[in-house]
């Protein structure tokens, strides 16, 4: 997935260190997850179609959470980001010649592995809220979590 799953979890890392209810532009975004404002209007709208975020248009206007940050997990934010890319273990897309042992049984066992890991994964990031990423940033910040100025 790149880096759209990052950087759309810095976006409403942000968002929820934002005052709340103040919107915060896509230019503002941009500049404290260090990419483009283009990238961040199109994980927004990617994250407003899953009900994370909603936008405000006109003069004042940007984005904020659609929920508290205490109720969106990571879980989904990958999901999100995976309506418009496939999963990261995806072995469907895969091709192998059926005519050869190895490549007749590939598919199969891909699955069989990657299962349990897609699952464990899914399972890790539904234990994990936005909120708690804040509470793992503050440990990080000078004085914690306190004002939205990057």
């Amino acid at each position: 997935m790149n880096t759209r799953f990052a950087v759309a979890t810095h976006i409403l890392a942000y968002l929820a260190h934002a005052q709340p209810g103040q919107p915060v532009s896509s230019e503002v975004l941009a500049s404290s997850a260090g990419t483009h404002p283009v990238v961040v209007r199109r994980l927004m709208s990617t994250l407003r179609e899953a009900g994370l975020v909603q936008s405000q248009r006109g003069a004042g206007g940007g984005t904020v959470l659609a929920r508290p940050a205490a109720e969106i997990t990571l879980l989904d934010v990958f999901r999100a980001m995976q309506a418009s890319e496939p999963d990261l273990f995806q072995v469907g897309s895969t091709n192998p010649n059926t005519h050869c042992d190895l490549g007749s049984v590939m598919q199969e066992t891909l699955e069989g592995l990657f299962g349990p890991a897609i699952e464990a994964m899914r399972a890790a990031l539904a234990a994990v809220t936005v909120q708690q990423v804040m509470q793992e940033l503050g440990k990080r910040l000078p004085g914690g979590c306190t004002d939205a100025s990057g």
